[in-house]
């Protein structure tokens, strides 16, 4: 199944698409800043690392926000409530 059978005739991206990947792209680039920064001993690179891990931090943070704010991303609804906006995502998507 290719991706335009998935979305079908319309191929635009949705705001909220955009934002939900780059939250995605930003945990893997945490997590790989985290990994490294572990395991360098080169004091100057730790440090480097080290600040950019903080940015990084900082700009997924801001990013989440957005996704709060806008009502894409239910943090603090229950997990059933959570479950279901998943569940009607999920047939949006398929539709």
């Amino acid at each position: 199944m290719s991706l335009m059978d998935l979305m079908g005739n319309n191929m635009s991206l949705s705001d909220k698409d955009i934002a939900f990947d780059m939250l995605k792209d930003s945990k893997f680039g945490l997590t790989g800043l985290t990994m490294a920064l572990a395991e360098t001993t080169n004091p100057q690179l730790r440090q480097m690392l080290g600040a950019q891990l903080n940015n990084c931090v900082v700009s997924h943070h801001r990013l989440s926000d957005i996704a709060l704010n806008k009502g894409w991303y239910q943090a603090y609804a229950s997990p059933m409530q959570q479950m279901q906006t998943d569940m009607q995502d999920a047939r949006t998507a398929i539709m």
